[in-house]
């Protein structure tokens, strides 16, 4: 009864906007007529049609594809940064990215996907990297591909690195509760992991190998995204060297006041440092943008979506 209400509620507060939306451009269109609009030169038009700003998009939590969210989606889940990520990209009124980071990493694929989305949109805007509370392992690795990173002094990132635990847990199930396993498999290495019994040499091999292949792609990311970076903006940057990612790439963590000395990060500062460096960097790329360009929540809701949002979590159950 209550989610047939909350439907019929949702349908009439859609039907209302749409009127109102309506209602609202028809008499846009009265003004328009009565009052034309001055003679623009073609450059200052698209300039002042666009709403230049800069886009604040924030990633929070595990890097991971979404399992359950609300039916609006969880605006700043990885899968919602990217989705922001792409729409910035294409959205020629976005001058500049903020990339805020809050998260203690993530599966490998995830990674990947936010990483090479931020090396593609750099090509077209600059892009700098906020680390909140923790950037580590996954959070790092997305991190890299901006054209600068700020930290505060006490932000945790590095844990460069990739790890997978399995449980030998036969001495509990099967020695004391007695508990069989019977595997019926097509391969060697289908039950690979089993609970119920040590992991074989053969099967431990190909556990490494697989953990090495992964460890091996994210070094390369972050050699393609800050070691081999190449630009022309003046603000500062701080190179990392190879054997400098060799030497702290072994899985650690530091703090950002560390990660500027090791060259992982080039500032210190905070959300409002980064501010300032990237409407430096979006000055430099487009001079024609107004010197304090206005920072936007880009991947966060607003009005009536924002609305609905809340109702939402208010009365119905995540998908699953």
């Amino acid at each position: 009864m209550r989610a047939r209400f909350v439907s019929i509620l949702i349908l009439g507060l859609c039907l209302i906007s749409v009127i109102v939306g309506l209602l609202t451009l028809s008499s846009q269109e009265k003004e328009k007529k009565a009052c034309p609009e001055p003679s623009k030169t073609p450059i200052l038009e698209k300039l002042s049609a666009g709403g230049n700003k800069i886009a604040l998009i924030t990633l929070h939590g595990v890097i991971t594809y979404n399992m359950k969210s609300s039916f609006l989606g969880d605006v700043n889940s990885a899968e919602g940064a990217l989705k922001a990520l792409k729409k910035a990209s294409k959205d020629k009124s976005v001058k500049g990215v903020i990339f805020r980071i809050n998260s203690p990493g993530g599966t490998v694929a995830m990674s990947q996907e936010i990483h090479n989305s931020i090396m593609r949109l750099r090509e077209k805007k600059p892009v700098v990297v906020s680390m909140a509370d923790v950037a580590a392992s996954g959070g790092y690795y997305v991190a890299s591909a901006a054209d600068r990173i700020y930290a505060n002094p006490g932000s945790l990132t590095g844990s460069i690195g990739v790890i997978m635990e399995t449980i030998n847990a036969r001495g509990l199930l099967t020695e004391k509760l007695g508990v069989e396993s019977e595997i019926i498999k097509s391969g060697k290495y289908k039950d690979t992991g089993n609970i119920y019994r040590p992991l074989s040499n053969d099967e431990r091999e190909l556990l490494n190998n697989l953990i090495n292949n992964a460890y091996i792609q994210f070094l390369n990311a972050i050699k393609e995204g800050r070691v081999a970076r190449e630009d022309e903006y003046k603000l500062k940057k701080v190179e990392l060297t190879e054997k400098k990612l060799k030497k702290y790439s072994d899985g650690r963590i530091f703090t950002g006041d560390q990660a500027v000395e090791y060259g992982f990060v080039d500032h210190l500062g905070g959300l409002a440092q980064a501010k300032d460096g990237v409407r430096q960097m979006a000055k430099e790329k487009f001079p024609f943008i107004s010197d304090d360009i206005p920072v936007v929540d880009y991947n966060k809701p607003s009005g009536f979506s924002k609305f609905l949002l809340r109702l939402s979590n208010r009365f119905l159950p995540p998908l699953q």
